[in-house]
């Protein structure tokens, strides 16, 4: 891109009105929130809303040295034989494999804490304006889970939205109490849009060629994307399978290690989320106009962010950051920013 504005070709087919509309109802739904303990109080996007972000390929090329933290330097005339060649999004998924497989996998509970940012219209105002929760998941092999949210207010879209908001009294269009919620019944995960039990997903495949099979064995019959196969599918998921899911670190590494060898997918280079956490940048189009952007950290395998953009909604219309992601000892509670 440059990294961040460069965009992805289009798909080989151009997505029809039908299939738009199954999108506009996807992201308008979501598939990965959890219920919200109180009632919106402001209006969401007419068309293009709510998460179920659940992609990662990419699609933009060019990439930069993963460094310290320094600001990178044009390189030398003469680098020489020892300078450093930048990272391809293939060489950083493939190195993200390597460090997933190390991962710990055990523990009481698995553990994630996000904080969820999603976009809201103040119409009388003429604002847009995102609201914000920090929700925690405790999920325990039997089954038994809880879910903890707490608001953290909202906050202007862009700086173009700043006065307005400002001028409002800077309202909270999603205010949400404090709260842990013990679930009932079975807790199950989406993967690829399928209820999968945590057993079900212990068990997925360990090597890439089997686990992309499985997953595509997964996809409801009546699953509707704005692609019309079932790759375009997978590249809209695989990131909760790396993220959200309780996946075994032999799949998640074999989760990256699939997507390094898809085609579509090119590197942002580095990247600074929004709590300053350094991490690689991928992007993905998930379809016409509409783009997914991940951040993950190739030396610890995490995703540390997903967001969305698009049409007619300024800046990232969706927001997650990932806090925590991995197995705790420590019970469920009401969560709180780290």
């Amino acid at each position: 891109m440059d990294e961040f504005q460069m965009i992805a070709t289009m798909l080989d087919e151009p997505p029809t009105p039908e299939s738009e509309a199954a999108v506009r109802h996807r992201l308008l739904n979501g598939v990965r929130e959890p219920e919200r303990p109180a009632r919106r109080a402001w209006r969401r996007p007419a068309l293009w809303s709510g998460f179920g972000l659940a992609a990662t390929a990419a699609v933009v090329t060019g990439a930069v040295v993963l460094s310290s933290g320094t600001t990178p330097r044009a390189p030398d005339s003469d680098p020489g034989p020892a300078a450093a060649q930048p990272m391809s999004a293939k060489t950083v998924l493939l190195a993200a494999a390597e460090h997933a497989e190390a991962a710990p996998a055990t523990g009481k509970y698995w553990h994630v804490l996000t904080v969820q940012s999603s976009a809201f219209w103040n119409e009388p105002g003429d604002y847009w304006m995102l609201g914000r929760q920090l929700i925690g998941v405790w999920s325990r092999p039997d089954g038994r889970s809880w879910t903890g949210h707490r608001g953290l207010g909202g906050v202007p879209m862009t700086a173009k939205d700043a006065p307005a908001f400002r001028r409002d009294g800077s309202p909270d269009p999603n205010p949400i109490s404090p709260v842990l919620i013990k679930e009932t019944g079975t807790k199950t995960f989406l993967v690829c849009d399928r209820e999968m039990t945590f057993k079900q997903v212990q068990a997925l495949p360990t090597e890439p060629g089997k686990l992309k099979s499985a997953l595509k064995r997964a996809i409801p019959r009546n699953h509707r994307t704005a692609g019309d196969t079932a790759d375009e599918v997978l590249k809209n998921c695989v990131t909760d399978l790396l993220s959200f899911v309780p996946a075994t670190p032999k799949v998640r590494a074999a989760a990256y290690r699939m997507l390094a060898a898809m085609p579509g997918v090119t590197a942002m280079g580095e990247v600074t989320d929004e709590r300053g956490r350094k991490g690689f940048g991928l992007h993905v189009r998930v379809m016409r106009r509409v783009a997914d952007t991940v951040i993950i950290d190739p030396r610890s395998s995490l995703v540390l962010s997903t967001s969305r953009t698009v049409p007619s909604v300024p800046g990232k219309v969706d927001k997650v950051l990932y806090l925590q992601a991995g197995w705790t000892d420590s019970d469920p509670r009401i969560p709180t920013l780290p």
